[in-house]
């Protein structure tokens, strides 16, 4: 039987794709997440900042349903995370969310063991999409991030702006509504990490994404952002038009 390609169920119609309403997420002994709400809009980034420990990647894995455990809703696309997965086993519910959104891990989240191509097919190939569009979409999505003629290497061949850029490449593959950066440029020079804040915007704007970028990166938040929040010990305390963000000097001090 042939799978199903969920990467069609998103509508694009201009809705809200991104829906976090009361959200708290606990830990033993703890709160990391406590009662946020936001929402994200079709071909809007929304960057979040915050220090060490203030809860942001626990954010982003529980909108990427990376975490079950939480009080509150999530939605994609206005459906809730948790009919998006109900009553599936795990490979399916990895198919399910790969298609829906796609999560760009920190350090890349390559598989050692296989080239460049094969990693950014990975999720395709899980999927049952045929090898000719594989090798279409693929090509095309290297292309775009800069790693054309690296299809081959493997990576450990390649540098630390290389790898976060296949990363990128295997999110772009999927052509998802949604797209979860987890802290993109983090050990890349000022030069690397402005060329990632461009090839985000050009994501942005060529598949009309919503993302969330999280990131403590002030350039790339002031490059890439419509809305900036600041995350302090699970909470916002800040949520604002990027503009508004920098004119005042006192949120990130």
């Amino acid at each position: 039987m042939n799978k199903i390609y969920f990467y069609k169920w998103i509508k694009h119609d201009g809705s809200i794709m991104i829906g976090v309403k009361n959200l708290s997420v606990s830990f033993p002994g703890k709160v990391v997440i406590d009662d946020v709400s936001f929402q994200v809009n079709q071909g809007e980034t929304v960057v979040i900042m915050g220090k060490n420990g203030s809860g942001k990647s626990v954010l982003l894995k529980s909108i990427a349903g990376l975490i079950d455990e939480y009080k509150g809703e999530i939605q994609i696309d206005g459906t809730d995370i948790r009919e998006l997965f109900k009553n599936t086993a795990d490979t399916s519910k990895k198919e399910v969310r790969d298609c829906i959104m796609a999560y760009v891990f920190q350090k890349g989240g390559l598989f050692d063991s296989v080239n460049v191509f094969d990693n950014a097919a990975f999720g395709l190939r899980r999927m049952g999409v045929p090898e000719d569009e594989i090798s279409e979409r693929v090509k095309s999505a290297l292309e775009r991030v800069g790693l054309k003629g690296a299809e081959s290497k493997l990576p450990s061949e390649l540098s630390g702006g290389m790898q976060k850029r296949a990363g990128i490449a295997r999110a772009v593959c999927m052509k998802p509504g949604v797209i979860l950066y987890d802290d993109p440029t983090a050990g890349l020079d000022p030069i690397l990490s402005d060329s990632i804040a461009d090839l985000m915007l050009e994501i942005k704007s060529s598949l009309n994404t919503a993302s969330i970028i999280v990131t403590n990166d002030l350039k790339v938040a002031r490059k890439t952002a419509d809305r900036i929040a600041l995350l302090y010990s699970g909470r916002f305390v800040t949520f604002m038009e990027t503009e508004d963000f920098f004119s005042e000097t006192d949120h990130y001090s």
